[in-house]
């Protein structure tokens, strides 16, 4: 069953969806939800669709980074269609666009009338169609499936590169990892520079360390470099503050369970 959904305040998404007009078509699910809804989904259905106000805005900037971050998480087709009542400047488009990982799943309209918005959403359905099969195929592969042991043995080889000869984590190659001073990494442990520097695997640091270990267990699904921009780039999910911030600011917990929530698949 496909699914469908429009994005906004109750009234409004309601008429956008009886626009749409696929209440009772075969084969698809509908409905309308707030922002709130999306976010704490698991991934984005196969369509969203979101009215954008003329002056877009903040809350449109929270909408998009909010679609933006679930897209590349989804194991639907997650198209998003944003329609406007004037046409979208050049610059506009770009920059929505960039912030999404598939951005070939993302139709911006300059037109939001009763017909188009049907039109639009009829016309996406064959490429709904192909992508869900397509999705299938890579979530059903020949061959034995990995088991949980198997899983949990491949998070924690993600990081065991951060541990030095005798098992234990170093705090040397957990500041290189993140790109952060030694200093900045011993301030947010409570130890003195020196500490870290004469012995960096010391154990009176391995409990502050596991919060790094864990957090850097993203890699499972992103290369080093994509996890140290992840770490700087603002998260709608965390009222659009950084990663890096929030480790530092005491709340390392949070970031940690965002990630063990991003690597199973629960809704956040």
């Amino acid at each position: 069953m496909k699914e469908l959904l429009v994005l906004g305040e109750a009234e409004l998404a309601a008429g956008t969806l009886r626009d749409i007009g696929f209440s009772k078509r075969k084969g698809w699910t509908t409905g309308s939800v707030n922002l709130h809804t999306i976010v704490r989904r698991r991934w984005l259905p196969d369509v969203t669709v979101v009215e954008v106000s003329q002056g877009g805005g903040p809350e449109f900037d929270r909408v998009a980074g909010a679609l933006a971050a679930k897209q590349n998480t989804s194991q639907a087709a997650a198209f998003v269609l944003m329609f406007t009542s004037k046409k979208w400047a050049e610059k506009n488009k770009i920059k929505v666009l960039k912030r999404f990982p598939s951005p070939d799943r993302v139709r911006l309209y300059p037109f939001s009338s009763k017909e188009f918005k049907k039109a639009a959403v009829e016309a996406i359905e064959p490429n709904v169609e192909v992508l869900r099969a397509h999705l299938s195929k890579l979530q059903d592969p020949e061959g034995p499936r990995l088991s949980v042991l198997d899983k949990m043995q491949k998070v924690l080889d993600t990081t065991k590169d951060l541990r030095s000869d005798r098992g234990n984590l170093s705090a040397k190659l957990i500041s290189d990892l993140y790109e952060i001073p030694t200093t900045q990494l011993a301030r947010g442990l409570g130890k003195t520079k020196q500490t870290l520097f004469k012995t960096p695997d010391a154990d009176s640091v391995q409990a502050g360390l596991e919060y790094f270990e864990r957090i850097a267990r993203l890699r499972i699904a992103m290369s080093d470099a994509d996890f140290r921009k992840w770490l700087r780039t603002p998260n709608p999910l965390l009222d659009e503050k950084t990663p890096l911030e929030l480790i530092f600011s005491g709340k390392e917990q949070v970031i940690a369970d965002l990630v063990a929530d991003m690597i199973t698949g629960r809704p956040n």
